[in-house]
């Protein structure tokens, strides 16, 4: 149902959703390891449905959908932490779909149910999220689902029932340093 690329060790993640694991190929499609069975301990996954790269270090960020959390995993598939749980509130989960990391190490997870995307550190803390249900203004959506992070650090957003495609820009330190001029369109009038 997912799949990531690291451009490093030139892998391919792919999300095999109907087994509970991860199976990782060489860019040539040679298959090269698997990983996860089903279940809800560490390092076990239950309906994944969505990997991500981080770029910085090539972790593997999962959203284990059916545990409500996210699991992050060495280049290897070894489990090095998780963070979430099922919850109506700001960092807990409902329906985890996507999920995508930014230059910095930030965690982005899409909730189908809430309609926003959450932001986490590295470390899972919540710092902030984005989105409501609705129709018609940026940062709506209905039943958003997949998510990329690019090198520029625009954050794409499947917007499923809306039947679109929605782009913000996450204002990193790099990215201001490169964009000092279209950073200065987004500081409150005065500063």
């Amino acid at each position: 149902s997912g799949l990531a690329i690291n451009d490093r060790l030139k892998r391919i993640y792919v999300v095999d959703s109907a087994n509970h694991r991860i199976r990782v190929y060489a860019l040539d499609g040679a298959p090269l390891f698997q990983f996860g069975v089903r279940g809800g301990g560490d390092g076990e996954l239950n309906f994944p449905t969505n990997v991500a790269v981080d770029r910085r270090n090539g972790n593997i960020c999962i959203v284990d959908t059916a545990n409500f959390r996210v699991q992050i995993f060495d280049s290897e598939g070894r489990f090095l932490r998780k963070f979430g749980t099922i919850g109506d509130s700001p960092g807990s989960f409902s329906r985890p779909k996507g999920v995508g990391v930014d230059s910095e190490g930030n965690i982005y997870v899409v909730d189908a149910a809430f309609s926003n995307i959450q932001i986490f550190d590295e470390s899972g803390r919540l710092l902030l999220f984005f989105g409501q249900l609705g129709r018609k203004d940026p940062g709506q959506f209905i039943l958003p689902a997949g998510i990329f992070v690019d090198e520029q650090d625009r954050i794409i957003v499947a917007d499923q029932l809306n039947r679109r495609v929605q782009v913000f820009q996450y204002l990193s330190e790099t990215w201001k340093a490169e964009h000092p001029e279209e950073y200065k369109k987004h500081l409150p009038p005065g500063l």
